[in-house]
């Protein structure tokens, strides 16, 4: 596909609600302003890498403890709340989510809710 400036050319929003743009802006970074009307404008921007931001290392503990959750890596701060996650692992696994709990209260109380 050739860009043409300066030519309209109508793209259709997906049921997603993604907007293929082409081959040549790939990977691109784009700010969006949304203006009044539904109008909107992609701006190319440049990823600029915030210097103070932690790398986390993948580490390993000595019994091949990974965090709750199907996790398949963990990290430091993983092995220093090791026990606050397998506590809070446990209260899930016996009162459910927060989500299974709203659920069930909404249940048992159809008059909680109002229009």
């Amino acid at each position: 596909m050739k860009i043409l400036w300066g030519v309209i050319v109508l793209k259709e929003v997906g049921s997603s609600g993604q907007i293929s743009l082409g081959k040549k802006f790939a990977g691109r970074l784009f700010e969006l302003v949304v203006h009044p009307g539904d109008r909107f404008e992609l701006i190319p921007m440049k990823a600029v890498p915030h210097a103070g931001l932690p790398n986390p290392r993948k580490t390993k503990s000595a019994d091949g403890w990974l965090p709750p959750g199907g996790y398949l890596r963990c990290n430091q701060w993983a092995l220093d709340n090791r026990a606050a996650l397998e506590a809070y692992a446990q209260r899930v696994s016996e009162q459910g989510t927060a989500a299974e709990q709203l659920h069930a209260f909404l249940v048992a109380n159809p008059d909680a809710v109002r229009d």
